[in-house]
């Protein structure tokens, strides 16, 4: 029983690294940069409610431009007016082709409107994965207090397995016996 919770644990603290990487990366490289083409972006607003809450954690993946269509729910960098260097994830309503270059509509489901065209290199990619774990632990990240104490507490938990796994040594229970 005792390997099967270790081999858990182990799992759940690689998941845990590889997230905390990949939003630390995120964060480093203003998001030009990730891990196997996936993105972790929070919603900043109630424009696609009730698909996303406000909060709620979001998994991009980058795809081909000629994979999204109608209907899926792109994160893209706005570039146009009051949209300028917003990330925003939107709805699909259009997708155009012009000269082999693809340009997209979007509208978040909460509004009347739809917002200005934007090219393919601005689209980050498609929402793959709505996350419900994530979204609690990104609405209780937004309270400092929260945060800080979870990432103290993260950061001791990881230190402590890499302590306890690298430099000490452990005496098995039979070991005791002898």
């Amino acid at each position: 029983m005792k390997t099967i919770w270790k081999i858990i644990k182990a799992i759940i603290t690689i998941f845990l690294i590889i997230v905390l990487l990949l939003v630390v990366l995120q964060k480093i490289t203003k998001n030009r940069l990730t891990i196997g083409n996936i993105y972790i972006f929070q919603i900043a607003s109630a424009s696609m409610l009730p698909e996303y809450n406000v909060g709620d954690v979001i998994v991009v993946k980058k795809v081909s431009p000629s994979k999204i269509k109608v209907g899926d729910d792109v994160t893209y960098i706005g570039t146009i007016d009051s949209f300028s260097d917003l990330t925003i994830t939107h709805r699909i309503v259009d997708v155009r082709v012009d000269d082999g270059k693809y340009y997209f509509t979007t509208q978040g489901l909460s509004n009347n409107i739809s917002d200005p065209e934007i090219k393919e290199d601005s689209v980050f990619g498609k929402v793959i994965y709505h996350t419900i774990l994530f979204s609690f632990v990104g609405r209780l990240m937004n309270n400092v207090v929260i945060y800080y104490l979870l990432f103290i507490a993260v950061g001791v938990s990881f230190s402590y397995e890499v302590i306890s796994s690298f430099l000490i040594k452990r005496v098995d229970d039979d070991d005791e016996e002898e």
